[in-house]
């Protein structure tokens, strides 16, 4: 069923993205690579690999966005190289239409802003920290749209909006519920630094700093 789940994502991906090669290539590639930034090396020992997987409605997975990965990435820029995975516990499977429908731990609204978490990574590979923090742990995707679109152009707003409520988005949530199962994630958040697992029991900042010459 797995495979089988591969093989009509991967003709979803084509038709959606059929008209956009190049994008759809850059979204399957970035899904594809994530895990494995688990395990790169760190750039002369400078940058830190931070790995996070999270669901957008869980309380701890909102507090550490909020008041440890953000204030770091805002004071200290630069040093982490870092991938963050909205999904959580949860699944999607496919109708007899081949479309994709995904369950999360806490309900469908945490689906709707995991696929909205989910568009902002593909469409700003590099620059969607501020804009996910901001989706974290809100409560419906009406003001998701609201709080955190409103200082984008309306071209990219529409493109978000979009994404975040289609197929396109559902996919995507697809392609992070199966990087979470591969890597095996049974709680949220998980943390991996440098590869390594962190349990979070001293703050964050220390624990990459202690990595790093760059703070």
């Amino acid at each position: 069923n797995g495979d089988r789940s591969d093989t009509i994502a991967q003709e979803r991906l084509h038709q959606i993205f059929k008209k956009r090669a190049t994008y759809g290539y850059q979204v399957y590639r970035m899904w594809s690579w994530i895990l494995a930034c688990l395990f790169l090396p760190s750039a002369i020992g400078q940058i830190v690999n931070v790995t996070i997987f999270t669901e957008s409605q869980c309380p701890y997975c909102t507090r550490l966005l909020r008041e440890q990965i953000w204030p770091f990435y805002v004071n200290r820029p630069g040093i982490m190289n870092l991938q963050v995975i909205p999904f959580g516990k949860g699944n999607c499977e496919y109708d007899y239409n081949r479309n994709f429908h995904c369950q999360c731990m806490h309900g469908p609204t945490e689906c709707d802003l995991n696929r909205l978490q989910n568009c902002a990574i593909s469409y700003f590979p590099r620059r969607h920290l501020g804009l996910i923090t901001c989706i974290q742990g809100l409560t419906t995707l009406r003001e998701a749209f609201s709080r955190c679109l409103s200082r984008l152009s309306v071209r990219t707003q529409r493109k978000l909006i979009e994404c975040a409520t289609t197929q396109t988005g559902e996919l995507l949530n697809y392609y992070s519920m199966v990087n979470t199962h591969r890597a095996g994630i049974k709680i949220w958040p998980t943390m991996y630094v440098n590869g390594v697992f962190f349990d979070r029991s001293y703050p964050v900042d220390q624990k990459l700093c202690e990595l790093t010459a760059w703070c």
